[in-house]
């Protein structure tokens, strides 16, 4: 049959009468083995330079189970053949169809038309590619079926679910979406463009909090800091105070990132985010200072994420995603396989203030100076700490000398 389409070649069995085509529909029906050899096809144009109507198939034998009735049916209609019944039986005014679809435009029209159905706009449009990035659901496949991903909504996935797990806001990507419009061009887009758009929605409610490297951290003694009952009050969210305030624990201990504190000097003012100026007294043997209640917070150098050493604080696991591609733009002669990258997931266990305990799933937070993040598991315990996965916000470097284990993207 091929061949006979290749060389615009009739079938013999053309001409048959509708009684001999209904036996053959009946036999290939049926699910019997000497049914198989038979399909049902439309009459249309063999001479045609489109392909697509050359006599197409619209019925096969299919005996596999279906998942809702089972083995009742063993002959199923093609997809061609489904598309314009369905469309115009439910009410769809405008088809939405990729331009891999255009040859096909005709074939849906004549289908439509054969059968007496109402008219249904084809409306085309281009596929949105990304850059280092699988989107055939063929390939995304074979990432789950191989176990490289967790499932659909891995957030390494560029599917709705993946995405949606990964902490896009669902007006960022209706944005998004709407910006690119229904252009026939196929375009390559950046990740970038994508985040950044998403970073404008969840900068507007994303609450602060604080969390420090669970061992990549120098403790500071602040002299005068209290011993660790204290607390101050500081907005969730500064450019909005709306949102409430949050308590900050203080105290005369303290732990800050080890790579702020590289060349710290003895006088040298520092400034504890949210909290104030602090005098460094002592470098050698730990680091020691004393709080300046009136000190100049713009003169400061080096303003420091931090947080109290107390018992109280949450253990969190921060999760990062890269690509799970290695290649910009993968070709149509590539075989994907040959650039899987080997290094798309990395955790990094920090210690984050009390206040991160009462987090819900799906909650978008900002670590300041790490990064927006979206609650995967909310803290239970110990052994089930806060789970955490970064946001990538459409820079290619991070918020601060805080990069992380893995590409900004």
């Amino acid at each position: 049959m091929q061949k006979e389409r290749m060389d615009r070649q009739h079938s013999k069995h053309r001409e048959q009468s509708p009684s001999e085509a209904m036996e053959y529909f009946k036999l290939m029906c049926s699910g019997k083995e000497d049914g198989k050899p038979w399909c049902l096809r439309a009459k249309m144009d063999m001479s045609s330079d489109n392909g697509t109507l050359r006599d197409p198939v619209l019925y096969r034998q299919n005996t596999t189970p279906h998942h809702r009735s089972g083995t009742k049916y063993k002959a199923y209609p093609t997809y061609d053949l489904a598309c314009p019944i369905v469309d115009s039986i439910e009410g769809v005014t405008h088809a939405l169809r990729t331009t891999e679809y255009d040859d096909r435009n005709a074939q849906y029209q004549n289908i439509s038309k054969m059968l007496g159905l109402r008219r249904v706009r084809i409306q085309t449009f281009a596929r949105m590619n990304f850059m280092y990035t699988v989107m055939s659901k063929r390939k995304l496949t074979w990432f789950v079926d191989t176990g490289r991903v967790t499932g659909w909504d891995d957030p390494r996935m560029p599917t709705v679910r993946g995405v949606s797990r990964r902490g896009i806001n669902i007006d960022a990507l209706k944005k998004f979406m709407c910006s690119q419009g229904a252009s026939r061009r196929i375009v390559n887009m950046e990740w970038s463009k994508f985040w950044a758009e998403n970073k404008k929605e969840i900068d507007k409610y994303a609450k602060r909090f604080m969390a420090i490297d669970k061992t990549d951290h120098v403790g500071l003694t602040v002299t005068n800091g209290g011993d660790g009952t204290d607390f101050l009050t500081t907005d969730y969210l500064p450019k909005d105070p709306s949102f409430g305030k949050r308590l900050v624990r203080i105290g005369k201990k303290v732990l800050l990132e080890k790579v702020d504190t590289e060349g710290i000097t003895v006088g040298e003012n520092i400034v504890l985010t949210r909290w104030g100026v602090v005098e460094i007294t002592k470098v050698d043997g730990g680091l020691e200072g004393k709080f300046v209640p009136d000190g100049d917070v713009k003169a400061a150098k080096r303003k420091i994420s931090w947080i109290a050493d107390v018992p109280e604080n949450t253990p969190v696991i921060l999760s990062e995603f890269d690509n799970l591609v290695s290649k910009e733009k993968l070709e149509e002669e590539d075989n994907f396989e040959d650039f899987i990258n080997p290094d798309t997931e990395a955790d990094t266990e920090v210690i984050g203030d009390a206040g991160l305990k009462t987090l819900k799933e799906h909650d978008i937070i900002q670590l300041e100076r790490r990064g927006f993040y979206r609650v995967d598991r909310a803290y239970v315990n110990e052994s089930k700490p806060l789970k955490l996965f970064m946001i990538p916000d459409g820079k290619k470097k991070a918020m601060s000398g805080l990069d992380g284990k893995l590409a900004h993207r």
